[in-house]
């Protein structure tokens, strides 16, 4: 039976709580069993707490320019690969519109991420370039609507000249990714007395809608409920690798102040 996994929301800097549970009411709100409902109200609005303490407490979790400017480049690569890949399904060689009509299906399955809140949409686009990747070389058996064996069934993405958009946009959604880490980690955001409860509330309703989700999932099956959970649990492996990757990086400048800077022996 699949279940949200385990997340330590309290190890989280503020702002990556809080961009957390953003994400995290939008996609439990997609669960629409009414046992879910009430506990799932009180999750919503304890959110909806932590986020006007923040604002009235002076905890600014707006994000900072060089954020912004590398979301702006991410954007624009988006709808270059976008514009290409309608180009391509008008090409005149029926082989290659066709695969650039494959390549449309899966942009269509994410949607426009470029709408979508900060942290989402690069974990939308992060899920997205490794679908096209995979396409790239699938078999055909594989492929969401089968090309023939005499057809093109490897370097898909050159083959419609989208290569370099995606190469491009997997290192600047990465890159975004790096910035929005260390902002985290080099201006932690002054907790305040009314912050700091509001966040432990949150923290509390969330582990408490995740409890009653898993339970309904474990009584009713998780049929009716895999889609919230496989969302969450995406977020909660994208969280913790931000996690793993700060701690990774606080450990080797430690290691570096400790030697002072000189290569060990």
């Amino acid at each position: 039976m699949a279940e949200i996994k385990v997340y330590n929301t309290a190890i989280a800097h503020q702002e990556e709580a809080f961009g957390f549970h953003k994400v995290a009411v939008a996609e439990m709100a997609k669960c629409k069993d009414a046992k879910f409902a009430p506990v799932y109200q009180i999750y919503k609005a304890a959110y909806d707490t932590f986020d006007n303490a923040l604002k009235q407490g002076g905890g600014e979790h707006a994000l900072s320019q060089p954020i912004v400017a590398q979301d702006t480049v991410c954007d624009k690569l988006y709808r270059g690969l976008n514009s290409q890949v309608s180009t391509m399904e008008g090409f005149y060689d029926p082989a290659l519109a066709e695969v650039a009509r494959q390549a449309r299906i899966i942009l269509k399955k994410y949607g426009n991420p470029t709408a979508l809140p900060y942290l989402e949409e690069a974990g939308v686009l992060h899920n997205l370039i490794q679908e096209l990747e995979a396409f790239d070389g699938v078999s055909d058996s594989e492929s969401p609507d089968e090309i023939s064996a005499d057809e093109i069934t490897t370097n898909r993405l050159a083959a419609i000249h989208i290569d370099g958009w995606v190469t491009r946009l997997k290192t600047e959604t990465a890159r975004f990714l790096e910035l929005f880490a260390e902002r985290n980690a080099q201006n932690a955001t002054i907790v305040t007395g009314a912050t700091k409860a509001a966040r432990l509330a949150a923290d509390n309703a969330y582990r408490a809608a995740v409890k009653r989700l898993n339970a309904l999932a474990e009584v009713n099956g998780d049929t009716d409920y895999i889609d919230v959970i496989n969302a969450m649990n995406t977020l909660i492996d994208r969280q913790t690798s931000i996690l793993k990757a700060r701690a990774t990086k606080s450990a080797n400048k430690r290691k570096e102040e400790e030697t002072n800077g000189q290569p060990e022996a």
